[in-house]
This record gives C-alpha cells, sequence and structure tokens, in this order.
C-alpha cells in the first residue's frame, strides 16, 4: 500500500516518519512535500500538531513561534545562531546563499522556487555599498524588480535605480542600481569608468542556454570580468543540477563556489482533468490514484482562493478560455474595492477603451477579478495587471509563460491548459518547473504548512511526470566557444561581433553592418526623408503628411524599408517580412509625430475597421442617397482590412498572420489591436529597425553635417527632439508621465532634475511618481 493511502487511511505513523526523514535529510525530498500537502489537506485538525516542528525542520525560522518540541527546541538553537551571524532571520539555505556571496567572488547556485531568493536579494540590494548591476532575460521581470527594489528604497532618495545604463543625477546619487536585460548590458560600457560597480547579479542566469541571447549574456558576463574584475558575479537558477557549469564555461574557478540547493518549504498536490473529473495522481508513486468527488477548484474560488491557467496566446487573443473555464469565470463577482477599481479604470484609459465602440474584455473581466497576462500586454499594463494580482484582487488568471519567468506572483491551483513550452528538452522541464512552482507559494502566517495543487491533463501526465523527475542542466561550454553553423544568416554578424568583441556600443550594429548602411544609394534614402518629412527640424504633422502626395508618401515607406534591408547580410526580405515591414512604417512616423499609444491604436482602429467607407455610406444614408436597410446591409459588407501580426525582424522563416482573419467591421477585436499595436512598437520599431535607422542618420551626418539627421534620429528613438523631455526620459520617466511632468521641471540635465514650487499642487499618484528625485531633507 502507498504512503498516500496511508494517510488517506489515517495513519499518522507515516507523518511522524516523515518528520524524522526530514530531521536525518533535510526538506530535499520533493515526494516528501506531497506526502504533507495530503496529510494536511486530509485531516488538518490532527496535522496543526505536527505544524510548529515541522516549521523548524524545514527551516521556515521566519514562520515559527515559540518552540513545542524539544526537537523544535534544539533547532531553534540555529535559528539564533543565523540570527547571530547575518542579522536576519534566514532559512538555512538563506544564511548559506548570503554567507557565500560575502566570501566568494563568484558563486552561482540552483534553488527552487519557494527558496526565498526574493527576499534574501532585497536584503543584499538595500544594505550593498556600491554600485549594483542586476542583468534579468525579460522586461517583465525587470518591471516587478523595478517596483520591489523602489520599494525597498523607498526612503532613500540618494540611491539611482535605473532600467538602463545612465549616469544622471550626480549631485544627488550615492550609489546607483541597474536593472537591465543582457541586450542592454553594452550600454555599461560606455560609463564603466564613471560607476563604482560592487556587484553583478545575473538572476535566471539559464538565458546563458538561448541561442543569440546566450551569446549575448556569455559576452556580457566575459567583458565585465575583465573590465570590473574585482566586483562579485552571482549567478541564480532555479531547478538547475549543474550550477557550477556556469562558472566552468568561463572558467571562474578561483575564490568560486556552485551549490545546488534542493531544499524545499512548500508542498504540491497533483490532479489529472479529464472528461471524468479530477483525481489525484502523484508523480513519484504510480498506485496512487484517487477520484475526488468535489471540484477542488470550485471549492477554492468559493474560499477567496486563486487560479493560474497556463493556457496559449491564441486561446486568449481568440477568446476561447472564456468559454473552456465558463463555469469558473462566472463564479466570480463584481469587485467593489475602490483601489481595484482605480487600476482598472488607470489601464482603461491608457490603452483608449471605452464601452462601446473601444469595448475592452481585458478591463471587462477585471472588473470580475479575472485577468489576462502575455508577452504582447504592453509593459505598462502589464504592471498595471501584477499590481492587481499582488494586491489580492484577481481571483482566477490566464496567462502565457511570461508568468514562468521567475516572477514572484502566487496562486492556489496551477492548471496547465498549453502543455506547448518553447526550446529543447532541458529547457521544456525546466519552464514547466518554473511554472509549477507559481502554484502554492510560502505565506507569511506563523506555523504554517503552505501548500498549492497543480492539475494537468490526462493526456499529457506522462510528459508531465518525465519532465517534472527530469533534471535540467546547463552546458558546460558556452556559445561564444561554439561555431554558428546552425545560426540564422541574418544573425551571424552580430554572433561573430559578440564573439571578437567588435560590437558598436553607440550604433548597437555590428561593424559590417555599419558599412553597408555607409553607402551613397542609403544616404539618398537618409536625405529623401529629411526633405519630406521634417519641417524647420520638426516632423510634419499627421494632417499635413496626409496632404503630401501619394507617391511622396509611398517612397518615403520605401526608404526606411531600404535602410532596413541594406543593413542585412541579405539583398532581399521575404514577401512575409514585407509586409510586417510595410504595417510597422506607418505606426513608426506616428511615433516620430509623438503620437500617444491610445492616439497610434485609434489611427489603426480607424484605418482597419474602415471608418471611412462607413462614414460615406452612413453619408448617402443621410443625404437620402440610399435607404437606411441598404445602408445597414452595406456597412455589414464590410470587412476588416489584412494586416500581418506583429514579429520581429528579420527573421527569413516568418509566415505571416492576418490579425483579423474574415472579420467584420463591427466584430474587431480591440484588445487583439491592442496588443499587436505594442507589438509593432516593441518588437518591430523599437527592437527590430530604430538601430539601422539610427545608425544611417548618425553616419549621414558624421559625412554631412546636416543636423535634420540628429533630430530625425531622437525622433525615431525618443519621439522627440525637445532637450528637456529627452532628459526626462534618461531620468527613466515614460512618455504618458513627461507629458504633465515637464511643466513642473524648472532645470534637468546630468547634474540633477530641479522641480518648481508647483509640484504642491500634484495628485498623490502623480507626486509619486516623481519622489525618489526630490532629496528628503
Amino acid at each position: 500500500m502507498s504512503k498516500l493511502t496511508h494517510i488517506y487511511n489515517n495513519d499518522y505513523s507515516v507523518l511522524v516518519n516523515i518528520l524524522n526523514q526530514i530531521h536525518i535529510e533535510g526538506p530535499v525530498d520533493l515526494s516528501i512535500l506531497e506526502l504533507l500537502a495530503h496529510a494536511k489537506l486530509n485531516n488538518p485538525t490532527k496535522f496543526k500538531e505536527f505544524e510548529n516542528e515541522l516549521m523548524y525542520l524545514l527551516g521556515s525560522f521566519y514562520k515559527t513561534t515559540e518552540p513545542e518540541t524539544l526537537r523544535g527546541k534544539i533547532y531553534s538553537v540555529f535559528l539564533d545562531a543565523i540570527k547571530e551571524d547575518t542579522g536576519q532571520l534566514y532559512t538555512p539555505v538563506q544564511a548559506s546563499i548570503f554567507r557565500n556571496i560575502y566570501e566568494k567572488k563568484y558563486f552561482s547556485f540552483s534553488a527552487p522556487t519557494s527558496a526565498g531568493k526574493s527576499h534574501l536579494f532585497r536584503e543584499l540590494i538595500k544594505n550593498e555599498s556600491g554600485d549594483i548591476v542586476i542583468v534579468l532575460p525579460s522586461r517583465a521581470l525587470i518591471a516587478e524588480y523595478m517596483n520591489k527594489v523602489l520599494e525597498i528604497l523607498e526612503n532613500d532618495h540618494n540611491v539611482l535605480v535605473l532600467q538602463f545604463i545612465d549616469v544622471i543625477n550626480k549631485e544627488n546619487t550615492d550609489r546607483r542600481i541597474f536593472i537591465i536585460t543582457p541586450e542592454r548590458g553594452v550600454e555599461l560600457f560606455k560609463y564603466i569608468n564613471d560607476l563604482n560597480i560592487k556587484l553583478f547579479l545575473f538572476d535566471e542566469a539559464q538565458i546563458s542556454e538561448s541561442g543569440l541571447r546566450g551569446l549575448r549574456f556569455d559576452a556580457f558576463v566575459r567583458r565585465v570580468d575583465k573590465l570590473v574584475p574585482d566586483a562579485k558575479k552571482i549567478f541564480a537558477h532555479p531547478f538547475i543540477a549543474n550550477p557550477e557549469a556556469q562558472l566552468n564555461k568561463h572558467q571562474f574557478y578561483s575564490n568560486s563556489n556552485a551549490v545546488n540547493y534542493k531544499q524545499v518549504a512548500v508542498g504540491k498536490m497533483f490532479m489529472k482533468i479529464s472528461d471524468k473529473g479530477l483525481s489525484f495522481f502523484s508523480p513519484y508513486d504510480e498506485m496512487f490514484n484517487m477520484e475526488i468527488e468535489a471540484d477542488i477548484i470550485e471549492e477554492i474560488l468559493k474560499n477567496n482562493g486563486t487560479l493560474y491557467v497556463y493556457v496559449s496566446k491564441n486561446k486568449i487573443y481568440e477568446g476561447k478560455y472564456l468559454i473552456d473555464f465558463a463555469k469558473y469565470i462566472e463564479m466570480c463577482p463584481k469587485i467593489t474595492d475602490i483601489n481595484a477599481l482605480k487600476i482598472i479604470d488607470t489601464l482603461k484609459e491608457y490603452i483608449g477603451a471605452t464601452d462601446r465602440t473601444k469595448y475592452s474584455n481585458l478591463i471587462n473581466q477585471m472588473k470580475h477579478g479575472i485577468v489576462t497576462h502575455h508577452g504582447s500586454m504592453p509593459l505598462k499594463a502589464r504592471l498595471l495587471v501584477e499590481d492587481f494580482i499582488n494586491n489580492g484582487y484577481a481571483r482566477i488568471c490566464f496567462a502565457t509563460s511570461t508568468l514562468t519567468q521567475g516572477i514572484n506572483m502566487p496562486f492556489d491551483i496551477v492548471l496547465i491548459d498549453n502543455f506547448y513550452f518553447d526550446g529543447d528538452d532541458e529547457a521544456k522541464a525546466l519552464s514547466m518547473k518554473n511554472l509549477i512552482g507559481r502554484a502554492g507559494r510560502t505565506t507569511q502566517k506563523k506555523d504554517v504548512f503552505d501548500y498549492g495543487y497543480v492539475i494537468v491533463k490526462e493526456k499529457n501526465m506522462q510528459t508531465f511526470k518525465e519532465r517534472y523527475l527530469g533534471t535540467p542542466k546547463l552546458s558546460n561550454s558556452s556559445l561564444l566557444d561554439d561555431d554558428f553553423d546552425d545560426l540564422q544568416i541574418d544573425y551571424v554578424d552580430i554572433a561573430k561581433a559578440i564573439k571578437d568583441d567588435s560590437f558598436d556600443d553607440d550604433l548597437q550594429l555590428t561593424e559590417n553592418q555599419i558599412e553597408r548602411l555607409t553607402t551613397d544609394e542609403v544616404f539618398k534614402d537618409v536625405e529623401f526623408i529629411l526633405d519630406n518629412l521634417l519641417k524647420d527640424n520638426v516632423p510634419v504633422t499627421g494632417a499635413s503628411y496626409y496632404y503630401i502626395k501619394n507617391s511622396v508618401r509611398t517612397k518615403i515607406k520605401t526608404s526606411f524599408r531600404n535602410i532596413f534591408v541594406s543593413h542585412l547580410r541579405r539583398t532581399e526580405i521575404t514577401r512575409y517580412e514585407k509586409e510586417v515591414l510595410s504595417a510597422s512604417i506607418p505606426v513608426l512616423l506616428w511615433r516620430i509625430q509623438g503620437k500617444s499609444f491610445k492616439e497610434i491604436i485609434s489611427l489603426r482602429l480607424y484605418y482597419l475597421a474602415r471608418k471611412q467607407d462607413e462614414k460615406e455610406i452612413i453619408r448617402k444614408v443621410k443625404n437620402g442617397e440610399i435607404k437606411n436597410t441598404e445602408g445597414e446591409k452595406e456597412i455589414n459588407k464590410l470587412m476588416v482590412r489584412r494586416s500581418p501580426r506583429a514579429f520581429p525582424l528579420p527573421n527569413s522563416q516568418l509566415i505571416s498572420f492576418n490579425l483579423f482573419p474574415r472579420t467584420k467591421i463591427k466584430d474587431i477585436d480591440y484588445d487583439t489591436l491592442v496588443y499587436d499595436t505594442y507589438d509593432y512598437l516593441d518588437k518591430v520599431v523599437s527592437l527590430s529597425i530604430a538601430d539601422p535607422i539610427c545608425g544611417a542618420l548618425i553616419k549621414y551626418y558624421e559625412k554631412y553635417k546636416d543636423n535634420r539627421a540628429l533630430a530625425m534620429k531622437n525622433f525615431v528613438r525618443y519621439r522627440t527632439d525637445d532637450t528637456k523631455e529627452i532628459w526626462l526620459i534618461r531620468y527613466g520617466f515614460g512618455f504618458d508621465d513627461i507629458e504633465w511632468i515637464k511643466h513642473y521641471v524648472d532645470d534637468i540635465d546630468e547634474n540633477k532634475i530641479q522641480f518648481n514650487y508647483s509640484v504642491k499642487e500634484l495628485s498623490k499618484e502623480q507626486y509619486k511618481v516623481i519622489s525618489r528625485y526630490i532629496p528628503i531633507d
């Protein structure tokens, strides 16, 4: 008979044996934590008798009260020793990480989610005396870190915190914390001599295995070690079996250490879902299978619990999740909390949604505590959604892989609806384990053992078990030391430049790409753009642009496309790349004209939903040229224009997808348009075409000393050529905030930002945005 069966037969000798095993081996066996979770679920009253001692055995000292058993008292001695050594109520794992960071120059470790890494890093960030560079794999994770760091340093305005590298606010800055992706890392080297970097923290460092991004990561690691040899380098990973590989690949052998921490403190129970309903299973025990009469999801939601459903982006776009999970969605009542409604209203205003013509299902569902989260959500929208979740307003979250990347958001249940994960087998297993880590994160409740549920579809059980029981490993060699035979042709230049350190940090281009952009043909295109898009060094307005002859407007778009294609190793791009590039040019032009995010969405909606054609039909009805019923039929025939879904460029393997296939204009989905517009601004304009265009403009200026080129470069890069606005961007403010902040700034440069007396008129929310730059008396 399995141990789980014994537990459900109320044989609590199993629990006594478990506690003895943890005492001898430590909490390193995940199957033990599963048994504990089932024991608490089956008989919470009986389990309570063991819970105080269990917290001591698990090393969760920050969750303990006075010990109730002899063994608990013995473990409290360890608690006192750790507190004396570190000054904190750390767990043994946290204490070990703490000691290694302070004693070693290089430290690489792996730890499960819920190991308390985030709390430890917060203390590290707060107490470090020098500058810190934190490198993370995604901007979503950066946003979360930024919020946490600013919260930690709320009362210390002498620490500069930025999500890019810059040396500003010099007069009021004692130290700096930069939170960046590997791609932004090259910006560091322009300022390396102006900084006092004591610590590099590489979190979610398994990005080193991720193709071109892994190359950038490894190159950055080696370069900073060469230029800042005395700074500590810390590498953190989840669920990696060999964290020492991160040190081996860079030959960091001296004054180094690596540890694979297996200790866990949160239990997981596993359920399969089929047409028959839910039933328990165990990845560790093939004999265990127990049907569940009640609907646990329903019970947890009724008790104000939370559910995270891992779904595909397509299911979110198509709205199919609303049908598949209708039963649970309908259980969520309307929210009445004032602060929750404020977050919703802020998001609604940001995306320009209305209750009728720009109806947003995202907004409507949030009113019931139901949120979506994925990589195509605008970053500001993601931050608002995450704030909504972290404040306990969300009941159900439908999300893609964006929540598997280390973002600290706990849920009672994780339901894996979509079983697709990116990468090779190692990467898939790691992503799945990170996802599961969102189930039942540690609470602060004293003497309480926490657990969560993981639900998988019955058809995916075998693959789930294989991935869950697997031990992902890092490669012992860097991608920098491999050849590039399997790399797409478009990335060969970049890979070689990263490898031989010939990447231009200022232009963000390789020497070969710069050479291709420095030709007479490219300069002719640059000149044509400057002659026709700028008037007195200011971009023509949207209205003026449409008075330009159609042939000239077409040539402007062609010139931008030519510049982009010129920087590639290829002389031609595919049909689908052309489609995406062509669709991005109007978005680029609107950005250059200074349009806000919601204005750009409205302009795209006007074009795609054929608003001009609709207006013409309505005009005919009003003038009696056609009957009302005729007009209704004509409008009903109108279909949304074809527009390719945004994808990063270049990509010779791209297959274009129509954003709204066979869709009538009345059925256009506003949220989908919001997400796609953000992808065009972010993945296409900012990350794909801005660098070559800016590179061409700078090289044109260097040859012809035409100041218009520098102005246009600023409009492409910053959306403005206004000195004050550019400084505010460098201080880390978003463009939507800059619109009102600039009126309160008397003086701004690299040394300080001086606000005028009128800031006292600002609302509490507005003042909070600028408060970190206001010195505390």
